[in-house]
């Protein structure tokens, strides 16, 4: 496994829905590139995502944008294992691609697959961060729902973006 040195309380991580309605896209990165550059302000200059399709994409195109802004903002893709992105359709494909290109680090946790591999990533992003912003609509039963957990249970606070 992978591992970097990251200051966490300066550090953001990200988890959101894979699917979010396109009615909702427009408006959620709005706020999200407020929300993105207003904790930059509060001193948070490391943003991680977790590499997903839906908000973690979106959430890591706002922070690879920010980055023309403010020259210190740091994107660290986190991803559970080797060639993940594989699953995913021709447009995600390309999109992560392209992130993980202009992305600060990339961390890759495991070389393969395996059970468990993505509650794992989702760990290693909440302990290594201060911070969650996340786009959760109250399922229980999900890899966002289980990473708003964990932040609660480790005492980091959370911006819930789903309206």
């Amino acid at each position: 496994m992978q591992t970097i040195n990251i200051d966490k309380s300066k550090t953001v991580a990200f988890t959101g829905h894979r699917h979010i309605n396109a009615d909702n896209i427009a408006p959620l990165k709005e706020e999200l590139t407020h929300t993105v550059r207003q904790q930059y302000h509060n001193g948070y200059t490391t943003f991680i995502v977790g590499g997903a399709v839906g908000f973690d994409l979106l959430a890591a195109e706002i922070v690879v944008e920010l980055q023309q802004e403010f020259a210190d903002i740091q994107l660290f893709c986190v991803v559970p294992y080797t060639g993940h992105h594989r699953a995913f359709d021709k447009e995600d494909k390309l999109r992560y691609i392209d992130i993980a290109d202009r992305a600060t680090v990339n961390i890759i946790l495991s070389s393969q697959y395996y059970d468990g591999c993505f509650l794992r990533r989702n760990d290693y992003m909440i302990h290594n961060s201060s911070l969650l912003i996340a786009y959760h609509d109250g399922t229980y039963r999900s890899g966002t729902a289980y990473t708003v957990r964990r932040a609660k249970a480790n005492n980091i606070s959370i911006i819930n973006l789903y309206k």
